[in-house]
């Protein structure tokens, strides 16, 4: 396993050519734990959830996707997720062609996700390594308990 000094770039190179994609469940802290260990490295954090929260606010929708206000508003919310996603990724660029946004300046990258298609997650990294990036994958794991408060609030095993 390579340590943090190993990922480092020159002082001049700030982290090009390494891409990292983040695994781990909804609400596990992978936003967190980025902003806590990345600030100043030059990485580009590339997540469809900032925009697309950003997309319910200003459409005036419900944020909290488990109540039956978000259920009614499941129309109006899948098309601001799309538009997220298209917004994010022009931001990436085309990797397949190492063209536009990101990849084009073979910036380094942070891809933000659940980690949950394992075939998309290594159809990009194939695509990026032939880019030349080194990628990496960092899984973040909550402890059963602590998530159980949000979501198992009477599971009681954790009291």
């Amino acid at each position: 396993m390579k340590t943090f000094n190993d990922l480092q770039e020159g002082l001049n190179d700030p982290n090009i050519f390494k891409a990292f994609f983040l695994a781990g469940g909804p609400g596990s802290g992978k936003s967190f734990v980025v902003r806590q260990t990345t600030g100043g490295t030059g990485l580009q954090i590339v997540n469809s959830d900032d925009a697309f929260e950003r997309y319910l606010k200003q459409a005036g929708l419900e944020m909290d996707m488990r109540t039956t206000q978000a259920e009614r508003e499941k129309e109006e919310r899948d098309t601001e997720r799309k538009r997220a996603k298209r917004v994010t990724k022009a931001r990436i660029g085309d990797i397949s062609k190492g063209k536009g946004g990101y990849v084009e300046g073979r910036l380094g990258l942070i891809i933000d996700g659940t980690g949950k298609d394992y075939d998309k997650i290594a159809k990009q990294s194939i695509q990026l390594r032939q880019l030349g990036y080194d990628t990496h994958m960092v899984f973040v794991n909550t402890n059963f308990c602590s998530d159980s408060e949000v979501y198992l609030p009477t599971f009681v095993g954790c009291r």
